[in-house]
């Protein structure tokens, strides 16, 4: 009883730690593709088709940026 017990402890522990280590997320790099003028249709299009990411316009200062989120390349 004693060794099945402390077995499955063990296999717990492991797999436990194969799924978490598994899970742990992937670094997200950003650029700034369009500094000026941007179109959110447009952002959104380049960073998909330049670095297979996501793109958002925001307003940095008195002008509208596009900023790109992608996966990093380790």
């Amino acid at each position: 009883m004693t060794k099945a017990s402390i077995f499955a402890f063990f296999m717990i522990i492991f797999v436990l730690g194969i799924s978490i280590q598994e899970t742990q997320g992937q670094q997200v790099c950003h650029d700034l593709a369009i500094k000026s003028n941007c179109n959110d249709s447009a952002c959104t299009n380049l960073c998909k088709l330049k670095w297979n990411g996501s793109g958002s316009c925001f307003q940095n200062q008195q002008v509208f940026s596009c900023l790109c989120n992608f996966p990093c390349k380790i």
